[in-house]
């Protein structure tokens, strides 16, 4: 799906974005929504505002946990209504993930609110086989200020046939709980994908310990095409960082 919201003119080529890396309340859906409230408050003024995956839950949601899956499932309309209100009050693209239950199946869904009242969708296409989520089969790639930008989330990194990029995108936002355990591999993966696509790339994880005992280092950064990090939120901490994307003439 492409879709041209906000377009303006090709003047139009930085932008600034918001990378909110928090600690998050592992399943309890208020009390996420109300930090994060705090959060968007304390943004300054940029034109996209970046959260982690499943920012409202946190990705506990084990496939024999259904019962906890169909409580934030529940909460879907709540947490995409709360997303249209940070995007219009802040003027921004507001963009994280939560679980959307259709037909007996479970999708963790990215919301991308937009400050018009617009919002898009894009459900993980890359899920474990013996996972909690049934796999989306339509990306997602919308302008916004002259820029392109295609949404991921977590696993997705680990499929470079997925991004390919052909010329349809400028920057690619990968979205993530990914545990530190595997931190290497995010911080290379994203360099190749940043590489290999010729893109910037937006990646925001979480922070801190889940109640399963599995630490998230974070690592929330901003590369260039190069494959440069050149934002990188703090090691386990609860961070707010921006970066500014300016693309080369075309």
């Amino acid at each position: 799906m492409l879709c041209m919201c906000g377009v303006l003119s090709a003047e139009a080529q930085t932008v600034k974005v918001a990378l909110v890396q928090p600690h998050l309340a592992w399943g309890d859906v208020d009390a996420n929504l109300e930090a994060f409230d705090k959060r968007v408050k304390a943004c300054e003024p940029c034109d996209l505002i970046v959260f982690p995956e499943l920012f409202v839950s946190g990705c506990e949601m084990k496939k024999s946990e259904k019962s906890n899956k169909q409580d934030v499932a529940a909460r879907f309309d709540t947490v995409e209504n709360t997303m249209q209100r940070w995007a219009i009050q802040k003027n921004a693209v507001v963009i994280g993930s939560t679980i959307y239950a259709y037909d007996g199946k479970f999708f963790n869904r990215l919301i991308a609110a937009f400050p018009d009242s617009t919002v898009l969708y894009y459900d993980k296409h890359n899920c474990f086989k013996k996972g909690a989520f049934s796999p989306g089969e339509t990306p997602l790639i919308f302008e916004y200020k002259g820029v392109k930008f295609a949404t991921y989330i977590c696993y997705d990194l680990r499929f470079p046939e997925w991004s390919r990029n052909n010329g349809s995108y400028d920057v690619a936002i990968y979205i993530a709980n990914w545990p530190a355990s595997r931190r290497e591999d995010w911080n290379r993966l994203l360099k190749e994908r940043a590489m290999e696509n010729n893109a910037h790339i937006i990646a925001v994880n979480c922070a801190g310990n889940d109640p399963y005992g599995l630490y998230y280092a974070g690592d929330s950064q901003l590369l260039n095409p190069e494959g440069e990090t050149v934002v990188l939120c703090s090691e386990g901490k609860e961070e707010l960082r921006y970066g500014l994307i300016t693309l080369r003439e075309r």
